[in-house]
């Protein structure tokens, strides 16, 4: 029953992020913290969600520009530390290159859904003086509910077998175990980055966060 829930909350994420609503439960904080409670490790999760959480703070939606979609990132990502063992850095580091690299495709589904919605809208705009409100919102909100179970939960078995194919390899012994303070030195420098870098092109703020990463492993 609680991952039909998920499953549902995956839809009602994707509808808060598009089309309707706008109650907040698709900020990554909140999708942590659900997921938390519900599967446990919260406080990996909640960490987790702070990262995401700045990441959607640095890449705006500004005029037109479709930011990357954080909400996925941090659904996904709370779903794998509750099904795979992130005992070390490197794992964590797979962990957030894999998200990253899939929040593109996501965030093209993100277009595409706008387009549609835009179709509906002009499509039934011909009909001005009869404009059927209901009907256009419910398929804006139909058509984001189900981009979010499906792209959303397809991508997390994709994310799962790839990573699992690439942590085959025992590297604990080069790599610390200092998971959580990994985690902690992100949020950090996250959150000066945001507050220093906010002007840059969001390919240029994920390449310097990637370094960062890299850079966060060194430190510790």
């Amino acid at each position: 029953m609680k991952y039909l829930f998920l499953f549902f909350l995956s839809g009602l994420i994707s509808v808060d992020r598009n089309s309707a609503f706008n109650i907040m439960v698709s900020r990554p904080i909140l999708i942590a913290l659900i997921i938390g409670l519900i599967l446990g490790n919260l406080t990996m999760c909640l960490l987790l969600g702070v990262v995401f959480e700045l990441i959607g703070l640095i890449d705006l939606p500004v005029g037109t520009h479709v930011p990357r979609d954080d909400s996925f990132m941090c659904y996904v990502g709370c779903f794998m530390i509750n099904f795979v063992s992130i005992d070390n850095v490197f794992k964590l580091f797979i962990l957030l290159l894999l998200l990253i690299i899939s929040s593109y495709p996501v965030t093209f589904t993100d277009t595409l859904t706008r387009r549609l919605n835009q179709g509906i809208f002009l499509k039934n705009k011909v009909k001005w003086n009869d404009f059927p409100v209901t009907r256009v919102l419910a398929w804006g909100v139909l058509i984001s509910f189900f981009r979010g179970v499906i792209v959303y939960n397809f991508l997390f078995f994709v994310i799962y077998f790839v990573y699992n194919q690439l942590v085959v390899i025992n590297f604990n012994f080069i790599f610390n175990k200092y998971v959580t303070d990994y985690l902690i030195l992100l949020i950090f420098f996250l959150s000066g980055y945001l507050i220093r870098f906010l002007s840059f092109k969001s390919l240029t703020k994920y390449i310097v966060f990637i370094i960062g990463v890299i850079l966060g492993w060194l430190v510790i």
